[in-house]
């Protein structure tokens, strides 16, 4: 089964500087740092993951490898203690990070040993270490524990203690990674107190006990646990991640995961997908809000279409309309899903996770007025979105884009450094490409035909790439005429709210009252307003 070393915590990241090289760090390579704050709700299961690594105490390269050895050159580490071995005043356990490489790029390995010169990790018959050329690089990594999550200064910061077992405040619960089957149970539960993390069971100290850097755990507030803030600072990982994906032949199999980014991920950015195995027909997402309070709480489920009618795509259950597409849905900074394998004979398949191609912004472009007043208004399209909120909506007439006649809204994508793409598809709300611009640019334009009102519309660049990593990248938008305070819903607020501004000039916090875009806000907005009243966004 999956490896046996388990995972931490998160929020919205702030990327700041470089790593100062560690002491025993050989690498005058290092990637940033970062931080996030999240809140961990009382009263509730917190999915977590951590979106950073420990800062890393050895980046160097392999000068030879066997089944389950790596060696490196010259007498870098103690051998004995064993540097890397838990024991005594060292509290750390370590994972080898594979990459980057043509072979087993972005692999993580538990060590169980070292000499000054070699390291044992752990492997299985499926995924072993030789094969690995000379020169490639590696990196040594402690894990996250309960106390360098949790510790213990942050008790009633972050945390709760427990007074009275087994009414516990705050626990932590680490899946069964090695568990077969779904709706997998918990291999250890952690709850503080006496200034130590304890087991559940076995009963004793946890606190240093090893957490597997690309899964997650829940965290539990309960008997009167408060809601609490946690932050986590750490090392941000630019690298490619790999791991392995368990299959049954009997059975669907649960894999817990979180992502080693601090961002929000969009599904088309993940790398989970069919064009490697990864997630196919008859695979599920499960993915939980961890903005809903709830104890047991029920996951949203998505699956990935392959037909070819429907344009293939990620796909949401339980949907009303069940051709929408939902690759621009995000798995948020830091949470926890499972990837649930459906019964097959293939054995583990592996999922590789890059550092992904994110726009900075989108925003629908129309233009208000004619001839020498005419002014462009810009509505922020947000692309972090989840399954449980509304996207950025379009209540302005179709047309008046800067593209002219024949256009009924302007997509424009802004990208942090130029990026090539090989098509631009909507996959959802009726919509059909008219044109698009800006391959090999950091600013692309999509002009968009046949939108539907009161529609969720999706609009995808498929392998956009910017000379480092390559994904899908999706931006949603819903189109429902007249819904100026985007609540989803065209309804008496919204008319009072064009009211409110008739004939006052056009300004970035007004604009969306001109909804005919005639460049003054005036009775006939009123009245297109008043036509689409009880209109809801699907």
């Amino acid at each position: 089964m999956r490896r046996l070393f388990l995972a931490p915590l998160v929020g919205l990241a702030s990327l700041l500087a470089s790593l100062p090289p560690a002491s025993a760090v050989t690498s005058i390579v290092t990637d940033p740092v970062g931080f996030t704050t999240s809140t961990l709700l009382g009263s509730s299961d917190t999915y977590v993951s951590t979106p950073f690594t420990r800062p890393p105490e050895f980046v160097g390269a392999i000068s030879a490898t066997t089944a389950n050895t790596i060696t490196v050159p010259g007498a870098p580490w103690t051998a004995s203690p064993a540097q890397f071995v838990y024991g005594g005043a060292q509290h750390n356990h370590y994972y080898l990070l594979i990459g980057p490489s043509a072979t087993k790029e972005g692999h993580i390995y538990a060590i169980t040993g070292n000499t000054a010169n070699t390291l044992t990790v752990a492997t299985t018959a499926q995924n072993d270490v030789s094969g690995i050329p000379a020169n490639t690089q590696i990196t040594i990594i402690p894990n996250w524990t309960p106390a360098t999550i949790f510790p213990a200064t942050d008790a009633n910061v972050s945390f709760t203690p427990t007074a009275s077992p087994p009414s516990y405040k705050t626990l932590l619960r680490v899946p069964d990674y090695s568990a077969s089957g779904t709706n997998l149970g918990y291999a250890a539960e952690y709850y503080f107190s006496s200034n130590m993390w304890q087991r559940v069971s076995p009963a004793g100290d946890g606190s240093d006990d090893p957490l597997l850097p690309d899964g997650y755990f829940v965290v539990r507030n309960d008997n009167g646990a408060p809601t609490l803030p946690v932050t986590n600072i750490g090392a941000v990982l630019l690298k490619k991640s790999a791991a392995p994906l368990m299959t049954a032949t009997n059975h669907a199999q649960d894999n817990p995961f979180g992502i080693l980014r601090p961002l929000d991920i969009p599904l088309d950015a993940t790398g989970l997908g069919p064009a490697d195995g990864s997630f196919v027909a008859n695979d599920q997402l499960l993915v939980f809000n961890n903005a809903q309070a709830a104890l047991n709480k029920s996951p949203v489920i998505y699956y990935y279409d392959t037909s070819v009618g429907n344009s293939g795509g990620w796909r949401l259950t339980g949907d009303i309309t069940p051709s929408t597409d939902h690759g621009a849905d995000i798995i948020p900074m830091g949470a926890g899903f499972i990837v649930r394998k459906a019964q097959t004979g293939s054995g583990p398949i592996v999922w590789t996770n890059s550092f992904p191609v994110r726009a900075l912004t989108a925003v629908s472009r129309k233009v208000h007025g004619t001839g020498g007043g005419a002014q462009t208004f810009d509505l922020p399209l947000p692309l972090n979105q989840q399954f449980f909120s509304l996207p950025g909506i379009e209540s302005r007439v179709a047309g008046l884009t800067p593209a002219g006649a024949g256009v009924d809204h302007q997509i424009v994508l802004t990208f942090p450094t130029a990026v090539a793409f090989s098509n631009v598809i909507p996959t959802s709300g009726g919509a059909a490409v008219d044109s698009f611009s800006g391959n090999n640019s950091t600013t692309v334009t999509i002009n968009l035909k046949n939108v539907n009102n009161t529609q969720k519309t999706t609009v995808t660049l498929l392998g956009v790439n910017d000379g480092t990593s390559a994904n899908d990248v999706a931006v949603q938008m819903g189109v429902l005429l007249a819904d100026v305070n985007g609540s989803g819903r065209v309804d008496g607020t919204d008319v009072s709210l064009i009211r409110q501004q008739n004939f006052q000039t056009l300004t970035m916090s007004n604009y969306l009252d001109d909804i005919n875009g005639s460049g003054r806000i005036d009775g006939t907005d009123v009245s297109l307003a008043r036509q689409q009243n009880f209109a809801v966004l699907h």
